[in-house]
């Protein structure tokens, strides 16, 4: 392999920043390279020991079909971030939204209200892999995230997507309070998870379209983004704990508005 390629592989692997700016990110493993939907793929590289064992059909097609480079084993360990190579990676385009815009232009034509995710300041990569797959399995139609949040595309957010990266619209802002006025002039309400709430999580009327937003860690949600609510809510705790990890918080409320709307889309029937 040319090494100004090899560089720039690892380089992606390790800055944020270069991310951004060629719009590219790498993917690892067999499992979440069979995910990637075609039109995203750059460049697929593969070892010698993976292309003569690979048994896999769709994996085998997409492989051959892209014209996928054949690396060293030594290469591959080089080009991946982990401690055992899995014998294949993928560079790949990234499917961000052009703004907020584009989001709400994708909900019209849904049988369903929106549902969003806004993150503020949200910076554990597992975490933030964690609410990818809970937001796509709730049914949620994308994410919004402020710049003090950890990047979706870095090597261990990828992963711990199990594939929920290529399908969920995320976009990135600098701020989120213009997205939260934005949205509730299109008719959503904004829902804040914070402790100080009277509302329970489960009394707010989820089946509106919605933006729910999540707070950073250990500080949660900035009093400033929290008065752009248009109601706090909050999940009530037993015991002594005083607060959920993010992710946990973010899955129980997204998945109680799939309950919601399973329930009401019941009983219209």
């Amino acid at each position: 392999m040319d090494g100004r390629k090899k560089k720039f592989i690892k380089e992606l692997l390790e800055k944020p920043r270069l991310r951004r700016e060629s719009g590219l990110y790498v993917v690892d493993g067999p499992k979440m390279c069979a995910e990637i939907p075609e039109e995203l793929i750059e460049e697929i590289y593969v070892s010698e020991t993976f292309l003569s064992q690979e048994t896999d059909e769709a994996l085998s097609r997409l492989i051959r079909g892209r014209g996928s480079q054949i690396v060293s084993e030594k290469e591959m360990k080089q080009l991946s971030d982990t401690v055992t190579p899995q014998g294949i990676m993928a560079l790949c385009r990234q499917k961000r939204p052009r703004g907020l815009k584009e989001i709400i232009e994708g909900l019209k034509g849904k049988d369903r209200p929106g549902l969003l995710l806004g993150l503020e300041c949200l910076q554990d990569p597992g975490n933030m892999g964690t609410i990818l797959r809970s937001a796509e399995a709730a049914g949620a139609d994308g994410i919004i995230c402020d710049r003090g949040c950890a990047d979706v595309y870095a090597p261990k957010v990828v992963r711990s997507t199990m594939g929920a990266i290529f399908r969920l619209p995320v976009l990135s802002v600098d701020d989120l309070k213009p997205a939260c006025r934005s949205l509730k002039e299109d008719g959503f309400e904004v829902l804040a998870a914070h402790l100080h709430a009277e509302r329970e999580y489960d009394k707010a009327d989820l089946c509106l379209p919605s933006l729910i937003l999540i707070g950073n860690e250990s500080r949660g949600l900035t009093e400033e983004l929290s008065s752009e609510a248009t109601s706090l809510i909050k999940i009530p705790m037993l015991g002594k704990t005083e607060s959920l990890n993010a992710a946990v918080a973010a899955s129980v409320l997204l998945f109680e508005a799939a309950r919601q709307r399973r329930e009401a889309n019941g009983s219209r029937k």
